[in-house]
């Protein structure tokens, strides 16, 4: 010891390897930041091409009616009970479906019997007609739930579908690693392949979720659900209120975008899981 102390390091000096580390990311993705603000500049120049075409309020509304109408909507109480009932159903499918898909990737893992006995269970899910599910979960459910249902049958086989293509992706050696050394079925499932399933999934978690919600709204206009976004929507169109519908489709999108940016970072934490670049 002789007696000197090391100074505090500088909020800046602290900040700097962040700074570097942003702007070396900055450097790497440029043209993906550039491109995608391409084209969103493209989409919105459509969507003003299209209102000046048209030229009628009453069948495409102006980008800034649309953007007065969604600040109407965010100052109303009943809209946040809509959205956040809309948001529970559009959770609750998501979180369903991947449940599920899960437990029966699991067991068409462990059995190559029960993964061919439940393949065509898989086919009619993935070809079941969402309205027609829809019409008919009016007479057999509550409309509140109705969504939840439609919401997960469509998820189900396709997150399922992701499980079992990320199986068939694991390394065959090390099954035959687990089966030389005496593993049990057991911890080959939980340690190998479920491992090995999950990080294709949770790569797609963001575009799972808002892909449900997009069948949640759609959904909730279909069977008339109280107090939700797709109830609003609807009211919006028979009361011919454009600008109003306009907005409530926006917000859906911007949502489910903000849904596959906010779990963008599970696809860092699969790379790491897996060893790749983002570790």
């Amino acid at each position: 010891m002789n007696g000197k102390q090391t100074p505090p390091r500088s909020a800046a000096a602290s900040f700097a390897p962040r700074r570097k580390r942003l702007a070396a990311h900055f450097r790497e993705h440029k043209w993906t930041y550039f491109l995608s603000a391409l084209s969103l500049a493209a989409m919105w120049g459509i969507w003003a091409a299209a209102y000046f075409a048209v030229g009628n309020d009453y069948v495409v509304a102006s980008f800034s009616d649309t953007v007065r109408a969604l600040g109407v909507l965010l100052g109303e109480g009943s809209f946040w009970r809509a959205f956040g009932f809309t948001l529970l159903r559009t959770l609750a499918g998501w979180l369903l479906a991947f449940a599920f898909a899960v437990l029966f990737a699991a067991a068409s893992a462990a059995s190559k019997k029960f993964r061919i006995f439940f393949a065509p269970f898989i086919s009619v899910f993935r070809t079941l007609p969402t309205m027609a599910i829809a019409l008919m979960l009016m007479i057999w459910s509550d409309p509140r739930v109705a969504p939840v249902i439609v919401s997960f049958l469509m998820l189900f086989p396709v997150t399922y579908a992701q499980l079992m293509a990320a199986y068939g992706g694991i390394d065959g050696k090390l099954f035959e690693m687990a089966r030389v050394y005496g593993v049990s079925r057991k911890d080959v499932l939980w340690r190998i392949a479920v491992p090995g399933m999950l990080p294709a999934v949770f790569s797609q978690a963001g575009a799972n979720l808002s892909l449900s919600l997009k069948v949640t709204v759609s959904a909730e206009v279909l069977v008339s659900t109280l107090h939700s976004l797709g109830s609003m929507m609807q009211n919006a169109s028979m009361n011919v209120q454009i600008a109003r519908m306009f907005a409530l489709t926006l917000l859906a999108l911007l949502v489910g975008g903000l849904f596959a940016f906010a779990l963008g970072f599970l696809k860092r934490i699969t790379r790491r899981w897996q060893g790749g670049e983002g570790a």
